[in-house]
């Protein structure tokens, strides 16, 4: 019998209207585009791709806090849509990128970790705020600071320390050690490592940074304009990428040696374009290996031993 996946998208699309300049016309931006992801009980997925390929909508999808234009979310094997909020925010909770901005900064710490249990039920919240503020290595006198009096790191593990409180069974981490001193980050990424072993969470951690995502995911999806166009184990897809565009991702990547100087670029002078028109692949017009029918025609995702590629030339 196959176990029900923790997540599952099914064929996910969202499109916005958005106007090009003050009297420019308005266009379709397709942020979404037939996404499907499936995400095992205790697995981390990593999401990976440059800003604007869809990896924030797509993580409000998964949170609830957007509806798609097409397909269907499933939490547990339930479908989102068909959640109660209070049910959903036990289930599944985010971690943000930006930890100034997701605490009130006049509200103490112990207020801000107690929130979720007042607003969606909770008893012996002192005795609850303690276990997570302890679960994340917060030093109980930091109940009663404010924000503005922790560190960075501090903040961020007071925001992981709320989205534990309610005990969820599914953790969204958006980009949660970007705003981070390199140090914290190693101690935030090792944090959650302890946290997804200790109460079996699932996991999606998005990240522009590859080298948190190869130490901490299990798989790896990678966006392009909306699109997944590869998804791998983790191992696989650091050793043996398939799509040029992984293959470019993991080249642009800075290496530890700084008398190596800057690596080689492969995606070509053109930016990727959101608002582009075009019948073929979408990564042609900066791919290093495109040939005349990739601009012609769509790529299709397809399996391969380890996952599945949006390339023709991909073996």
């Amino acid at each position: 019998m196959t176990a029900v996946p923790m997540i599952r998208l099914a064929g996910v699309s969202k499109t916005y209207r958005l106007r090009r300049g003050l009297f420019g016309p308005s266009q379709e931006l397709r942020a979404v585009h037939d996404l499907s992801l499936e995400v095992a009980r205790g697995e981390t997925l990593g999401l990976v791709g440059e800003s604007g390929c869809g990896k924030s909508t797509a993580v409000s999808i998964m949170l609830g806090l957007l509806a798609p234009d097409a397909g269907r979310v499933e939490i547990a094997g339930q479908a989102l849509d068909a959640m109660a909020e209070r049910d959903r925010v036990r289930l599944i909770q985010p971690v943000f990128q930006n930890p100034n901005a997701a605490l009130n900064p006049v509200k103490r710490i112990r207020s801000l970790i107690a929130q979720p249990l007042k607003l969606h039920g909770g008893s012996e919240i002192d005795r609850e705020v303690a276990r997570a503020m302890e679960m994340v290595g917060l030093p109980a006198r930091l109940a009663q600071a404010y924000p503005g009096e922790l560190s960075g790191g501090q903040r961020q593990r007071v925001a992981l320390a709320r989205a534990l409180v309610l005990k969820p069974a599914v953790l969204i981490c958006d980009e949660p050690t970007s705003a981070l001193d390199v140090s914290v980050q190693a101690q935030i990424i090792n944090l959650l490592l302890g946290l997804r072993r200790e109460l079996g969470l699932t996991m999606v951690f998005v990240s522009h940074n590859l080298a948190v995502v190869e130490h901490l995911a299990d798989r790896v999806a990678v966006m392009y304009l909306g699109e997944k166009v590869e998804e791998a184990t983790t191992d696989a897809l650091f050793r043996a990428p398939r799509h040029p565009y992984t293959q470019a991702l993991l080249a642009a990547t800075l290496p530890p040696d700084p008398g190596r100087g800057l690596p080689e670029l492969r995606l070509g002078k053109a930016a990727a374009d959101p608002f582009a028109l075009r019948g073929g692949c979408l990564f042609a017009p900066r791919c290093p290996v495109v040939e005349p029918i990739c601009r012609s025609q769509p790529q299709d995702l397809r399996r391969v031993a380890e996952g599945a590629v949006r390339c023709q030339r991909a073996g």
